[in-house]
């Protein structure tokens, strides 16, 4: 009986997982869809709107930033890596999610899904001009 038992749970243990590598070897990557910029190169702060006007991204910079930018605390936006100036639009995926967007010419971003969830993302690999590099970071130096 305890021969049987076992044999009948490794069986349920083998094909559990030959149905998960299945189906996981058919889950396909999320894609961006649609990107719509609707401001770039703006700012809150009235005294730096100026300087904010050079920060721009592209469609193609915003998808990036969504298909490579990870999640992080929402300290490294407000704070580690703040920048006054940012962009904001609207993003959709190929899974039927979107979502509102704004990013920060320091490489941080929030995504308000329709859903009414929030994510903090983090892309440190963009390429848009960051009106504020060089001076992200714990020192007098910054980050560069």
């Amino acid at each position: 009986m305890v021969m049987k038992t076992s044999m009948l749970l490794t069986a349920v243990c083998v094909a559990l997982t030959m149905s998960a590598a299945t189906a996981q070897a058919r889950v396909k990557p999320r894609t961006v869809t649609r990107v719509l910029i609707q401001e770039v190169g703006k700012s809150d702060d009235e005294d730096l709107r100026e300087g904010c006007k050079t920060f721009r991204v592209s469609r193609n910079d915003v998808a990036r930033f969504f298909l490579k930018a990870y999640p992080v605390p929402a300290k490294i936006g407000a704070h580690d890596r703040y920048s006054p100036c940012h962009a904001k639009g609207v993003v959709e995926f190929s899974d039927n999610t979107r979502g509102h967007w704004k990013i920060s010419s320091g490489g941080t971003g929030t995504l308000y899904w329709d859903t009414g969830d929030v994510v903090t993302l983090f892309y440190p690999g963009y390429t848009w001009r960051d009106p504020f590099e060089c001076t992200y970071g714990l020192s007098d130096q910054g980050e560069c």
